[in-house]
């Protein structure tokens, strides 16, 4: 792929990586997710924090915490990793190319941001969203655009099967 695609109105495709056009507000806005995601389990009993960490062995408590011990530290590096990108490409001014990893690290942080806040929400399952106000209903709306215009992009660079 030699030249820019453009597939989405918020991202390019282009030879050096993707191509981000946000305006201030939906910068505004996407940002706030990263407060989200650090208050994530400061609460007893907090939704998002078992949306996010959900028990891989419900059935077998031993290999729960032995799931835990061998991965908690590898996940909240990536995690880490992942925000530091997304907070770099939000704080840059006007368009802005993304190297692919740094792409697929915002990917990662928009669907986490997704499910924390549909977990706060009280969103369990699709039909869920009705009951929303309409404030609450068009944040979940507008992540999800993002991250399917993304994953749309990002899929421009599979192989063709």
């Amino acid at each position: 792929m030699g030249d820019a695609r453009k597939v989405s109105d918020l991202f390019e495709s282009t030879p050096d990586g993707v191509l981000a056009h946000f305006s201030d507000a939906e910068r505004d806005f996407l940002i706030q997710l990263l407060e989200l995601l650090a208050d994530v389990g400061s609460a007893a009993g907090d939704p998002a924090a078992a949306r996010l960490d959900p028990v891989v062995y419900p059935d077998d408590p031993l290999a729960e915490e032995e799931y835990r011990r061998l991965m908690r530290s590898e996940i909240d590096e990536a995690r880490v990793a992942d925000r530091s990108a997304y907070q770099m490409v939000l704080e840059s001014k006007g368009d802005v190319t993304m190297s692919f990893p740094e792409a697929e690290a915002v990917m990662r942080v928009v669907g986490e941001g997704r499910l924390a806040l549909a977990a706060r929400l009280g969103i369990r399952v699709e039909g869920d969203t009705e009951t929303l106000d309409k404030d609450d209903r068009s944040a979940l709306d507008y992540l999800a655009y993002v991250q399917g215009n993304l994953i749309e992009v990002l899929s421009t660079r599979l192989p063709s099967i």
